[in-house]
């Protein structure tokens, strides 16, 4: 009775044993202890090697990516950056003196061109004032000519010795004060021809008109500054776009305005589609860097509005000149880890390689590559997130090469840290 309970004790720790052990060999030399325990002999037809057999299974099989070349191309500098749309001219219109607009010629929104009646005012007092100018000026002419066929008797007097040269004096005294307001009288109705002018309003450049604050009854003081005037006008052609740059691109952005065969081009880029909207040509860069946030102001006119709109936001690409025969990767396989920017390089054996690169500039799908690439060696584009430095892959497709210069696609951006 004793020794069949210590029998069975035996057993039971023997198991326990077995269990936590580690290793087809650990547990089949407890299985042999415990059957040895129990008089019954080991079976000869399983080996140890056969009761783990993931021990022995192969290397992980390749992974399946999509490669692309490593290619040398002329591609251009380009900058991303946001800019907004600009008209060349827009002009507040105000009234100049004081007055009621009896007649309106304008409507929210409408065009007009340079020279085009606007508003009227009430011009009756004006007129009043000229009449009464013209009668002064007519009186003053005749005093003039009063004064001058009194000289010419005096003079004659004087020459047979029967006036004085004390008359003569005062006579030629009287005619250049009747001269004088004669001008005074001329020149206060020039002035008040010029105010009866302003009684008309026209527009002072061809645009489109914004939204009219004036209208017939409206009472216009010529000192009020303020406010946004009777109406503004903006030119809608051409327009311009205005964007800021890094300070450190002010080299390249002089370059590029003094270059007579590249001039600076720009793309302007409008909507979610990325799509070329306008083309633009650099024309002015600002006198001084702005110290607050170290960027640098400049302008491009457009050679074609297609629809963009003055204080519209768009993306803009400028052009500051040309990478050489610059190394050029698709965007996709530039990865970023740990250590930095990297790639993984198709290797001999077709066996993967991290390579650490220094990018020079990125753009939408095109990564130029300062350090690290050569060209004719291939990337891995697609499939890096099972891949580890030294993985074997097999291809299922080889990506077209990054394009030439004179495509969007290569145009390369600063990158971003």
């Amino acid at each position: 009775m004793i020794r069949g309970a210590l029998l069975l004790v035996t057993i039971m720790s023997a198991g326990a044993l077995w269990y936590v052990m580690a290793g087809a060999e650990g547990q089949a030399a407890v299985r042999t202890s415990a059957l040895k325990l129990l008089g019954t002999s080991s079976p000869a037809s399983e080996p140890p090697a056969a009761v783990q057999p993931s021990r022995l299974q192969n290397s992980p099989p390749p992974v399946a990516v999509i490669t692309a070349p490593v290619s040398a191309n002329a591609l251009p500098i380009t900058r991303t950056g946001i800019g907004w749309i600009e008209p060349t001219a827009r002009v507040t219109v105000r009234a100049r003196i004081d007055g009621t607009i009896v007649e309106q010629h304008i409507h929210d929104g409408a065009e007009v061109a340079a020279g085009d009646l606007l508003f009227r005012l009430d011009d009756r007092e004006l007129q009043a004032q000229i009449a009464r100018g013209e009668a002064a000026l007519a009186r003053d002419r005749a005093v003039l000519a009063k004064a001058h066929a009194a000289l010419r008797r005096t003079q004659e007097l004087l020459a047979r010795s029967v006036a004085s040269q004390a008359q003569a004096e005062e006579a030629a005294a009287e005619v250049s004060i009747a001269a004088a307001n004669v001008a005074a009288s001329e020149a206060a109705l020039a002035m008040e021809r010029t105010r009866l002018g302003h009684t008309r309003i026209t527009a002072p450049i061809s645009g489109r008109a914004g939204v009219v604050q004036g209208g017939e009854g409206h009472v216009v003081r010529g000192s009020d500054l303020s406010g946004d005037g009777l109406v503004t006008i903006t030119r809608m052609s051409p327009l311009q776009v205005s964007f800021s740059l890094p300070e450190r691109d002010l080299p390249l952005l002089r370059a590029a305005l003094t270059d007579p065969n590249n001039k600076g081009r720009v793309h302007v880029l409008a909507g979610q589609d990325r799509q070329i909207s306008a083309e633009a040509e650099l024309t002015f860069i600002d006198s001084s860097v702005d110290v607050s946030s170290g960027t640098i102001l400049a302008k491009a006119v457009l050679k074609a509005n297609n629809g963009l709109w003055p204080g519209q936001y768009v993306r803009v690409e400028p052009r500051l000149g040309t990478h050489p025969e610059a190394t050029a990767v698709p965007l996709v396989a530039l990865q970023t880890g740990s250590g930095g920017p990297h790639v993984f390089v198709v290797g001999l054996g077709d066996i993967v390689e991290v390579r650490q690169v220094q990018p020079l500039a990125t753009s939408h799908d095109t990564a130029v590559i300062a350090k690290g690439l050569t060209p004719g060696e291939r990337v891995v584009v697609e499939g890096q997130a099972r891949l580890r430095h030294g993985s074997s892959i097999v291809e299922t497709a080889v990506a077209p090469a990054p394009l030439a210069q004179g495509s969007r696609t290569a145009d390369a951006g600063p990158v971003r840290r």
